[in-house]
């Protein structure tokens, strides 16, 4: 669905040279040493894959206990995208503070893209955190971080906080009217089913995240304020965000009430659903962006999820967002980051079972959500570095900003037109990408022809059939350009015309010219195709001389088997002897007699053997 079999093949790149770093929960803690079945599958790098031998570099895994082994799974698909890529592992499971420490030891183990999957509900909504400030510090460095956008579809509301003139029996302070217009409504109704949910309520005062001027509290509540549940806390000096985890066990319809205990500053305030499913039955179009924390940071570059199939390589144009893909739009200080920055696939397999529905029934687990898209586009990354250092020398190189200009920009659109926040700049294209910086090798897979005609004797007008062509295709015979002009017909045909030819495998090619701006190792001469691959017999007459009036000799000759590979002897060519027999029993004749006139006479096979 990113079509990265085009950039693999057409461009000749796996990512070779370049080290992906993979930060997620664990790699290799489930019972059994999975990770080294994996190796010998083929699905990860290591002494035992036959082709790619380095080993996964393991910084730190999860240290308590099993976990589901996501960052694996992760790695399976960058090694799908980008084989030859180097990775490294660090978990980012244990705090957000190392978690931050683990991205600056990716950069310092040589990364030069890193990408994660990790949400912390404790990273601030309304600024920079730890987190981000990592990112935007290995970013500055070179290295190309993509983060997963999350799972959170819309499931948020921000606002400044709007004092009403009412509250609910007793509770002190003020709440917010949710009503920008006409009668106060302190009340946000929704509606919830069976099931555990987490809902994340922060807050921006300007004193900071970690010490507040200001309390907030969140509240499930009835019509007439009496409260169901709040888990709140004084936070005057400490961190701006109260968290409220509840279960359900019967759907029904209940309200969110905010309260500020304490604190009269102008404050904007967040809340994000980060489980439950919860439907929100009014207030629903006021800033419904759940892309935050890192994932909102100006530097990383974040990656929304299109299931797989819901793509144009499966018939499906536009491409269709997830439903549960984060939305972007979150404020960082008035300023709108942009997010998310595209999307990349999801629910494609790997043999790490994260307990997934099985979309196609196969043996193979299927992985879901922005966890799968990310590292997708991370593994492109790879294939973009590889190409830089080889079409334009091993110094070049693309930096963060360059990366997601060129991914945003050759990315197939998908909502609005243009950016948006539900899906960015659209699904990346790979292909598309690698043509913005050299021209793919074309392959070639069939020639068409009238059959009537017969190669060598008549001119034949051809169509060569295949992958990667461009718009400066020509078809090149037996190694030179045709005289006739070459005619492109999309990106998969090319057609012309060849003359007459003694040869017997003449080759036809397609020739794609170099970028105007690489070294030339772009592009060049496809693979060969052939009118026919039929084994020939030669027979190769040796030349003989004789006077005026003396009898005719003996002919005599060497054979032996052509095709378009190989040139062998009869002997080697696996023919049974009366094969050979027969062959060499063919009458070798001359039109000249004994007394013909001096001269040069041809000699050959005769015509009248059957």
């Amino acid at each position: 669905s990113l079509y990265s079999f085009i950039a693999r093949n057409g461009f000749l790149v796996d990512g070779e040279g370049i080290k992906i770093g993979v930060l997620s929960d664990s790699y290799n803690t489930q019972t059994g040493n999975l990770a080294a079945d994996d190796v010998v599958r083929g699905d990860l790098p290591g002494p035992a894959n036959p082709t790619y031998t380095t080993p996964v570099q393991v910084l730190q895994d999860y240290p308590y206990g099993i976990a589901t082994d996501e960052g694996r799974a992760m790695m399976h698909i960058i090694h799908d995208i980008a084989p030859g890529a180097e990775l490294a592992f660090r978990t980012g499971l244990i705090n957000a503070k190392d978690f931050a420490n683990g991205i600056i030891e990716l950069q310092e183990a040589d990364c030069d893209v890193i990408v994660d999957d990790i949400t912390y509900i404790n990273e601030p909504f309304l600024n920079d955190g730890v987190v981000a400030q990592a990112v935007d510090s290995v970013v500055s460095l070179g290295v190309s971080y993509f983060t997963a956008a999350g799972n959170f579809g819309n499931k948020s509301y921000q606002e400044t906080f709007n004092q009403a003139t009412t509250i609910p029996a007793g509770l002190t302070g003020s709440a917010h009217n949710f009503a920008s217009s006409g009668p106060e409504d302190i009340y946000q109704n929704i509606t919830v089913v069976p099931g555990d949910y987490t809902m994340v309520l922060q807050w921006d005062d300007g004193s900071g995240f970690s010490e507040t001027s200001t309390d907030l509290d969140i509240y499930l509540a009835f019509d007439d304020g009496t409260r169901l549940f709040g888990f709140n806390r004084v936070n005057n000096g400490t961190a701006s965000i109260e968290v409220l985890p509840f279960t359900v066990t019967d759907t029904t319809n209940t309200n969110l009430l905010i309260v500020r205990s304490s604190g009269t500053d102008p404050v904007e305030f967040k809340y994000v659903v980060f489980r439950g499913d919860v439907a929100f039955n009014e207030y629903s179009s006021v800033t419904t962006s759940t892309i935050v924390g890192h994932a909102n940071s100006a530097s990383a570059m974040t990656v929304g999820a299109v299931l797989y199939s819901n793509t144009p390589a499966y018939g499906v144009d536009p491409p269709t967002i997830a439903s549960f893909s984060s939305t972007g739009g979150t404020l960082v200080s008035g300023i709108d980051r942009m997010k998310p920055d595209f999307t990349g696939p999801n629910g494609v397999n790997t043999n790490v079972d994260l307990g997934g529905y099985n979309l196609e029934g196969d043996p193979v687990p299927n992985f879901f959500g922005t966890s799968a898209a990310a590292p997708h586009i991370a593994g492109v990354a790879a294939l973009l570095l590889e190409a830089k250092h080889k079409f334009y020398g091993a110094d070049s190189t693309i930096t963060p900003t360059m990366m997601r200009t060129i991914l945003q920009n050759t990315a197939t659109d998908m909502e609005a037109p243009g950016f948006d926040n539900i899906s960015g700049a659209g699904l990346v294209n790979s292909a598309d990408a690698l043509a913005t910086l050299a021209t793919p090798s074309p392959y070639v897979s069939a020639i068409i022809y009238d059959t009537s005609l017969t190669p060598g004797v008549d001119t034949i007008p051809i169509a060569v059939i295949g992958e990667f062509l461009t718009a400066e295709s020509e078809i090149y015979f037996n190694g030179i350009p045709l005289d006739s002009t070459s005619t492109v017909s999309g990106d998969t045909m090319v057609s012309s015309f060849i003359p007459p030819y003694d040869e017997n495998y003449p080759e036809i090619q397609v020739y794609n010219p170099p970028g105007a701006m690489t070294n030339g190792l772009d592009g060049g001469l496809s693979n060969p195709l052939y009118f026919t691959t039929k084994p020939t017999v030669i027979i190769d007459i040796n030349d003989t001389t004789k006077k005026y009036a003396e009898v005719i000799p003996q002919f005599t000759a060497e054979y032996r088997l052509e095709t378009p590979d190989t040139v062998i002897s009869l002997a080697s060519a696996g023919l049974s002897p009366a094969a050979i027999t027969r062959i060499q029993s063919i009458p070798l004749v001359t039109v000249a007699n004994d007394t013909s006139n001096v001269g040069l006479w041809p000699i050959f096979a005769s015509p009248d053997d059957p």
